[in-house]
């Protein structure tokens, strides 16, 4: 039987396209707080409240999810593109008045059925940068794939499903990536969007598996009072800032609230792509005077409101 033909998605396609090795891995590279690690035990994160720490490669457990499961116990997938065949079944019946039972055989028409064995597939978590209260950690599914193999894109397509499942993201990467060049894969990146894209903004921070709904309202209250003043566009990050979102204003500030530490919105003046390369308790410590620090206490509109006409 013809295994059943994998079209990979245009995504992945671009991702693989952006790659000129011939064995590519499975990975994402993702920012975790502590809190977030104790989550995160299935993944092969430790947490003590102090650091994170990471144990032995192994499979993921069957709780996460269908893909887990059958990365682990196998399956069965119908094959609903082939045509139908004849089978015979057969079944116990009981015997008119004997107390016995006989067999029963007939036949149907039934798709094929394909027998895929357990895979086995172990996952290991990587610590690339220890942060004073978070770490940005690769999570990967340790199995090179070789793009000239027949079965790479049904492989590669399992593996990214199952890192999703497991940590949420999955993307493709040359399987010979050091630690180091991970690493610098997790920069900041920005996306500016025009003024009244509010949702815009919204969807992308909701895309982001670790963010509530509670959030997505909070962060939908604190676009809200953006909106109030004469801003030139929302910003939103991706990456390791994936859950930073804020407006952009004249006289080069940035407004940005992160929504793991949403007591305060911070006002960068100046050189703002490299401050916010710093976590949240050194920005704090450093008492830079062109970082300022608007807790979100009643009133704080007003305190943007004369940062603003004092800075533009």
């Amino acid at each position: 039987m013809n295994a059943k033909s994998i079209k990979l998605s245009r995504a992945v396609q671009a991702e693989l396209e952006r790659i000129s090795a011939e064995r590519v891995m499975v990975a994402a590279v993702q920012t975790i707080t502590l809190e977030q690690a104790k989550a995160l035990e299935h993944a092969g994160l430790r947490s003590d409240n102090r650091s994170i720490s990471t144990a032995d490669p192994a499979p993921p457990p069957r709780t996460c999810g269908r893909y887990a499961r059958r990365n682990l116990d196998g399956w069965e997938e119908k094959r609903k593109d082939l045509p139908k065949q004849k089978r015979e079944v057969s079944c116990w019946v009981p015997s008119w008045n004997s107390g016995s039972c006989h067999s029963v055989s007939w036949t149907i028409d039934a798709y094929p059925v394909d027998h895929h064995p357990a895979r086995s597939l172990t996952l290991s978590a990587t610590i690339l940068d220890p942060l004073v209260d978070a770490a940005i950690v690769r999570f990967r599914v340790d199995q090179p794939l070789h793009r000239s193999d027949p079965n790479f894109a049904r492989d590669l397509t399992f593996n990214l499903r199952l890192l999703r499942e497991v940590v949420g993201d999955a993307h493709v990467y040359d399987a010979d990536l050091s630690d180091d060049e991970y690493a610098r894969v997790q920069q900041v990146e920005w996306e500016l969007l025009p003024p009244g894209s509010s949702d815009r903004v919204l969807s992308r921070l909701a895309a982001d598996w670790r963010t509530s709904p509670e959030r997505v309202q909070v962060a939908q209250e604190r676009l809200r009072v953006l909106n109030r003043f004469e801003h030139s566009g929302f910003i939103v990050g991706r990456g390791r800032f994936a859950r930073y979102f804020g407006a952009t204003f004249g006289g080069g500030l940035v407004a940005l609230e992160n929504l793991e530490y949403g007591n305060a919105m911070y006002v960068f003046e100046g050189d703002w792509e490299r401050l916010t390369q710093l976590s949240r308790t050194e920005l704090i410590k450093r008492r830079d005077p062109g970082v300022h620090r608007i807790p979100h206490l009643p009133g704080w509109p007003s305190a943007i409101r004369e940062l603003l006409r004092a800075r533009t």
